[in-house]
């Protein structure tokens, strides 16, 4: 009993001591960490479209995701189409932001004419659609006004396996500011489907749309930019166009992303620094919660990344 308790005390002797040293000597890492504001981000395509394309009762799904998705501080969601509505009943003490809507392409407002006489009599089905992205920030985050929204105004058809012509797809920004003041500007896009040539072309040209705008903001606040890329890194095309949409814009890879071995990675959360505030990945993966007793919510993997946000101090800021 006397070795033990003398090993005991040697052990917390050891402890105390590497906890002074610890704290004389912290590192840069340690001393980041020790300050800002955590906050959870969540990314999801939700397959919101009408239930004879969807191939099930979305309707059914939808309560569930918003329930699930309002335990994250910025919930980001694609395809939200038909019940945007549903979802938001459920993001309480969050601000929402949707995305563009249907805007007035004169092929978009004949088929609305066209399919309206229809529309009357099938509830939940009101194509073609506006962009079917939206934000949701806690209240304790969001800044008035602070959100920017823009069609990409390309397309590639109106039928086939991908049909993207029957959404208004483009991208919305949201500002966010923490207690301590740091400052963000949250993206979320998602970008044209398919694998042929032509619609890599497309999202590479949504892509350029997309970094201009980010490099026309003030390069003070931090950037994430979340969503649907439709972008494949086994498709060379898609990679060279992602990579370098990251690197012109210095944009790291959380590592958000799918850990189930049954999803394919279109999903991404990207992000950087700006110059008056730090983002550090403190983790990211799949949100597994999604999934529920091996039926998924989506035919898409609802994909998280957890950031410290911190302020820099005046002698840390990076001059532009």
């Amino acid at each position: 009993m006397k070795i033990e308790c003398a090993c005991f005390a040697l052990s917390v002797a050891l402890f105390a001591t590497a906890s002074v040293v610890s704290a004389a000597e912290p590192t840069a890492e340690t001393a980041i960490l020790a300050t800002g504001t955590e906050i959870s981000v969540l990314s999801y395509n939700v397959h919101g479209l009408f239930p004879l394309v969807a191939k099930d009762d979305p309707r059914d799904r939808m309560p569930t995701i918003g329930w699930l998705a309002n335990r994250y501080d910025v919930a980001i969601f694609q395809e939200d189409f038909e019940y945007h509505d549903v979802i938001r009943e459920q993001m309480t003490g969050a601000v929402g932001a949707r995305g563009n809507g249907m805007g007035w392409d004169p092929r978009r407002v004949a088929v609305k004419l066209l399919i309206s006489p229809v529309s009357i009599f099938l509830p939940h089905f009101s194509p073609p659609y506006g962009a079917g992205i939206s934000i949701f920030v806690r209240e304790s985050l969001a800044i008035p006004g602070d959100v920017d929204r823009e069609p990409f105004n390309l397309c590639r058809g109106w039928f086939g396996s991908t049909g993207d012509c029957w959404a208004a797809k483009g991208f919305q920004r949201v500002g966010i500011r923490t207690p301590d003041g740091a400052e963000v500007d949250i993206y979320n896009t998602h970008l044209e489907a398919g694998a042929s040539n032509y619609a890599t072309e497309i999202r590479g040209q949504q892509l350029d749309l997309l970094a201009r705008a980010i490099e026309a903001r003030p390069k003070s606040r931090a950037v994430i930019v979340a969503g649907d890329f439709n972008t494949a890194f086994n498709r060379p095309g898609d990679r060279d166009t992602l990579v370098g949409f990251r690197r012109r814009l210095e944009l790291r890879d959380s590592g958000a992303g799918p850990e189930l071995s049954y999803w394919r990675e279109r999903d991404y959360i990207l992000h950087r620094d700006g110059t008056e505030t730090a983002l550090h990945v403190e983790q990211a993966g799949e949100a597994q919660e999604f999934v529920i007793r091996d039926r998924a919510l989506s035919d898409h993997p609802a994909i998280y990344a957890r950031f410290r946000i911190t302020p820099l101090a005046a002698a840390e800021r990076v001059e532009p």
